[in-house]
């Protein structure tokens, strides 16, 4: 009863005083709606249970030393699938495309391809059909696949009777045994429209070679009804060393590699995780400038309203009756902004997903759910006690004899809500001055990013990916025949400067293998050192200016019969002749069983991404080392994208069965790369603005709240001989001193928060001067503007009229 009359009692304010309940609600909106959409996506990616069954007993066996990550191989999978205790089952994966033709143009599609049981280790079950059978998954089984919800739809039209029928890929008939669930993504494989059973077979490598220790395979496992995660690393260890030992010559049977589990989360968000925490902890800060912007302000209403209470004391309510009520008001504010803030965070969340889809795992959507909403809304009550509580007990705190004898000169609580403001100020301006100095650290950081040199010119270069059917292709010289032709006829297209294929896209890296440079300690395969290898075709570093050193380049002459050769990079050169000349060594590469020459060494470029110092590299000629999957790079004296037109054709002419994708310029390549960085520094930069907005009120409210306290002091100062000028430095020194306080909180805070970013910053030291000088200075000027309109004001007081007050 009591909760429903306060209720009533606090819209009836509200609505009385309508101007100061929009300016709350809007200032709590912006940040609940903040903190709301940044929890969305982080529910969907570190909270909400995968679609699975028992989702929390799955887990990833990683293969890993103290530097990078290794892909499974053929026979660890088979190792832990037949001896693994701690599992119930254990299943593989790999990404692959195939080429599908029949019904319109051939296009490439996204291949997943899994050991039979992987449906049925996470509990998937086909929404038409079935799913493999344990025989599909041998190399003497039927070729079946199953298809994606997507691919049935826009392909098919969503036809049920595709099951049972064959579809082509790669040229040979597939039996459609079975649709999956739309519902039901896969986020640590990726997209895949096609999945198979032959995870014994990958389109680029024979089966010989991934039998001889090839890594390409995600594995996961579903643990047993109490395992551990400890137990089972336990054992993976024990495991670990019996591969070693029936594999010594494997590339990954180094004794610095292990083999641990981690949940299916972990997988996922690997990538995404630190920068989540920095968003969350960034909305965060911004909420808490929002609390303090309207603690503020109510702050400045109970000092209208001490009268209102002195009276309502002297009827008869005691203080808890005035708290309930003064802290019913705040929760109400909040709820309302509650509201606002639920729809600017769905605002929020999908402007996120939408300019940001490449900075988030694939396959996990986003969107609020009823957790969400729960969250949002406990945040808010929280928000508004949180705001509340101060002003309450500060309002609810009156000398009922003194607060009824005042008449308009000014309550004598002024200057404890004076001092409680400057506070609320101080630490508004605190937390703003840490977000300005993290997005100062991510500006400086992606300034540098813009600057780096990748290695090579990327303007005017178009670049596609050719992948061919290794079933029409199966031999070698067929796939270097194709590449030869399309590369010549390319090559004659007016507007063409130059053409070239590659295995890699540049900034990125696609195979590495172990090596055994010339004067290094010969000692078994899995102990080299796996370095980048990278096939080209000649006139490959004519097409993208990759500039050499030393030496030469590749030429026609260096084909399949040739001796083998090699080009080096600066960094492999650096790392293993230090100061010696590296024409004329020689390096064992794989397997093969010559060493190959170095015939060049050519300037690095950047193949691990731009954020990334470059990794030694060697380069082969395609045909020493040709590979079906090949991506095409085409320096263009015209807009490159005018040309995709002719080039298409051309290609069409070799083969009229042969799709092209990934179509882009390697400028828009390198714009991609930088992506993620751009993102983050964006939305930290937004909510840098907002909260030094926010702050900015906070001084101006603090200083109009002073101002009008102390109009009658003012006057009288005036009446004495004070200058204008000296009203005018008197409220800016007030501001600026409320800044300077703030601002010096603030870089200690920073110092000590900024060291969590040290991860997302590209040659920018967490604790960088520059970034920490100058956003004090810019905080500070930004004060010394908004303290000179209340101080402006305060120079029109008249003093006659100051003085007849009493």
């Amino acid at each position: 009863m009591h909760f429903w009359r306060d209720v009533r009692f606090s819209f009836r304010l509200f609505r009385k005083d309508l101007g100061l309940t929009l300016t709350v609600i809007l200032i709590l909106s912006v940040g609940i709606g903040a903190t709301t959409a940044v929890f969305t996506v982080a529910n969907a990616l570190l909270l909400r249970p995968f679609p699975y069954r028992d989702p929390q007993q799955l887990v990833s066996l990683q293969v890993k030393d103290s530097t990078k990550d290794y892909d499974g191989t053929l026979l660890r999978y088979e190792l832990l699938r037949d001896r693994g205790q701690s599992f119930e089952s254990v299943a593989a994966w790999a990404n692959d495309t195939f080429n599908l033709t029949g019904l319109g143009e051939p296009t490439q599609v996204a291949v997943g391809r899994v050991s039979p049981n992987f449906f049925a280790l996470l509990g998937v079950q086909p929404r038409v059909g079935r799913s493999f059978a344990e025989d599909e998954g041998r190399p003497e089984g039927k070729p079946v696949v199953m298809l994606s919800d997507t691919l049935w739809r826009g392909r098919y039209g969503g036809d049920p009777n595709i099951v049972g029928k064959t579809i082509a890929l790669d040229g040979t008939p597939h039996i459609v045994v079975g649709i999956l669930p739309a519902n039901v993504q896969f986020p640590f494989v990726g997209e895949a429209d096609v999945w198979t059973p032959r995870y014994f077979e990958l389109t680029l490598i024979s089966p010989q070679k991934l039998r001889q220790g090839v890594g390409y395979l995600g594995l996961i496992a579903r643990l047993r009804p109490g395992t551990s995660l400890n137990r089972a690393d336990a054992e993976l260890a024990v495991l670990n060393r019996q591969y070693r030992e029936q594999n010594p010559t494997a590339p990954d049977a180094s004794p610095d590699i292990s083999m641990t589990a981690a949940p299916l989360r972990d997988l996922v968000v690997a990538n995404v995780h630190n920068k989540l925490w920095i968003l969350f902890g960034a909305v965060a800060l911004v909420l808490l400038i929002a609390c303090g912007n309207v603690a503020s302000l109510l702050l400045s209403r109970g000092l209208a309203r001490r009268k209102e209470i002195a009276v309502r004391t002297a009827l008869g309510a005691n203080r808890g009756e005035i708290l309930r009520q003064l802290l019913t008001e705040s929760t109400m504010l909040a709820m309302l902004a509650c509201v606002v803030g639920i729809a600017l965070g769905w605002i929020a969340t999908r402007a996120l997903v939408a300019w940001g889809p490449s900075q988030l795992p694939q396959g996990m959507p986003v969107g609020m759910d009823f957790w969400v909403l729960l969250f949002t809304v406990l945040l808010s009550l929280l928000t508004g006690i949180s705001f509340g509580i101060f002003p309450a007990l500060q309002s609810a705190r009156v000398d009922l004899q003194t607060t009824l004898r005042e008449e308009g000169r000014g309550a004598s609580g002024g200057r404890a809500r004076a001092r409680m403001n400057g506070l609320l100020v101080v630490g508004q301006v605190a937390l703003s001055l840490v977000l300005l100095i993290a997005a100062g650290l991510l500006l400086r950081s992606y300034a540098r990013l813009l600057r780096v040199d990748p290695g090579f010119d990327p303007h005017n270069v178009l670049t596609m990916n050719l992948s061919l059917p290794t079933v029409k292709y199966a031999k070698p010289t067929q796939q270097v025949d194709f590449f030869n032709e399309v590369i010549r006829r390319i090559s004659e297209i007016p507007g063409v400067r130059s053409a070239a294929i590659s295995a890699t896209l540049p900034l990125t890296r696609k195979r590495i293998t172990p090596m055994l440079p010339e004067g290094q300690p010969n000692v078994p395969l899995g102990q080299r050192p796996f370095i980048d290898i990278e096939a080209v075709s000649p006139r490959w570093f004519q097409a993208m200016r990759v500039p050499l050193r030393s030496g030469r380049e590749f030429t026609d002459a260096d084909n399949a019969d040739a001796p083998k050769v090699l080009v080096v990079n600066e960094t492999f050169a650096r790392q293993f002749w230090r100061g010696q000349d590296a024409v004329g060594k020689h390096v064992v590469v794989g397997r093969w069983p010559q060493p190959a020459e170095v015939i060049g060494m050519a300037q690095d470029v950047r193949n691990k991404g731009l954020a990334q110092e470059p990794q030694a590299q060697v380069y082969v000629p395609f045909p020493q080392l040709p590979w079906s999957d090949m991506n095409l790079l085409v320096r263009t004296a015209v807009p490159p994208q005018t040309l995709v037109a002719a080039i298409r054709a051309q290609i069409s002419a070799v083969d009229p069965d042969q799709p092209i994708t990934s179509v882009q310029s390697v400028d828009d390549l390198m714009d991609g790369s930088r992506t993620q960085p751009r993102f983050l520094m964006l939305l930290l930069t937004a909510f840098s603005i907002t909260a030094l907005a926010l702050a900015v009120v906070g001084i101006y409210g603090v200083l109009a709240y002073s101002v009008a306290q102390r109009w009658r002091e003012l006057g009288i100062r005036m009446a004495l001989g004070a200058e204008r000028s000296d009203i005018l430095q008197l409220v800016v020194r007030q501001g600026v001193m409320l800044a300077m306080f703030g601002v010096a909180v603030g870089l200690l805070a920073a110092l000590l928060m900024t060291r969590l970013m040290s991860s997302v910053l590209y040659k920018v030291g967490s604790h960088d001067l520059m970034t920490f000088a100058l956003a004090p200075v810019l905080f500070l000027a930004i004060a010394v503007l908004t303290s000179y309109i209340p101080a402006r004001r305060a120079t029109t007081v008249d003093p006659t009229i100051a003085l007849r007050q009493q």
